[in-house]
């Protein structure tokens, strides 16, 4: 094969990995900033539900304080009803009366859907607690992981980049930036092509002479229609022909054991 067509393979493949621990290496910290913002999220509903209980208080309190003035009035109208000369007096404060009971049973109710709410919201502050706890241990686990594969993944990135160098340095300056400018067109600037005579990289059908220096393995052959650099993959033997393979080197290595016998 082609020396600068092998070194090409090998170029591509470390290409390719360098290409995946970097993007790795990038998605990273956007994994620790997805559980950042998740921790940040239960921090949020913790907050959330502690202000709404506060206010659910600060409310109950109020109400209480309402119920309160509003008992001191029924019996203020109370001691009044007992000093009226007339009907209508007396009705006017049982009517004050009742209006004041009406709005403790309405200041009650209130007070019994806040401790309902607050019921709730304890519970659901429970969850807040526990999901924070699970965030933050799984912060500091992600965050752990992404240092040591960072770590992992500079190091292999620095042999891989040593790799590269050592093998651009061996490729010819022409060939290279070709390579160079299709894989920053394409993506990948080498394909492979089979016996059905297609470019891997674009399908396009091969004219048979370039095929043929393709196979030859000892020229750079470009592709016509997506310039990517070619090589070719010969098909696997066939099973019969891989028997006959395998039985030929059985044969030569029977044939080989008399002779180091005899060298015994």
């Amino acid at each position: 094969m082609n020396s600068d067509l092998q070194k090409l393979i090998e170029l591509q493949e470390v290409d390719s990995r360098i290409a995946a621990l970097k993007a790795e290496v990038a998605a990273l910290p956007k994994q620790v900033q997805q559980i950042e913002a998740k921790l940040a999220g239960s921090k949020a509903r913790i907050e959330s539900t502690q202000a709404a209980m506060k206010a659910d208080d600060s409310a109950r309190r109020k109400y209480d304080s309402e119920i309160q003035d509003q008992q001191q009035k029924i019996s203020k109208y109370r001691d009044q009803s007992l000093n009226v000369k007339t009907n209508d007096e007396y009705r006017a404060l049982l009517h004050e009366i009742q209006f004041a009971e009406s709005q403790i049973r309405t200041l009650e109710d209130k007070i019994l859907e806040i401790m309902v709410a607050t019921d709730s919201r304890k519970d659901a502050l429970k969850q807040a607690e526990a999901a924070l706890k699970a965030d933050t241990a799984a912060n500091e686990k992600e965050k752990d992981h992404a240092r040591q594969q960072t770590a992992e993944d500079e190091a292999q990135l620095a042999v891989l980049s040593a790799q590269r160098k050592e093998l651009r340095s061996g490729i010819n300056d022409d060939t290279l930036r070709h390579y160079d400018r299709v894989l920053k067109l394409r993506g990948s600037a080498l394909a492979a092509v089979h016996e059905n005579q297609m470019c891997g990289g674009c399908s396009v059908m091969l004219r048979p002479q370039p095929f043929q220096d393709l196979i030859s393995h000892q020229q750079i052959v470009i592709c016509d229609s997506c310039q990517r650099i070619l090589y070719f993959i010969p098909p696997p033997p066939k099973p019969e022909e891989a028997k006959n393979a395998a039985v030929s080197e059985a044969a030569q290595e029977e044939a080989a054991q008399p002779d180091e016998a005899a060298t015994q």
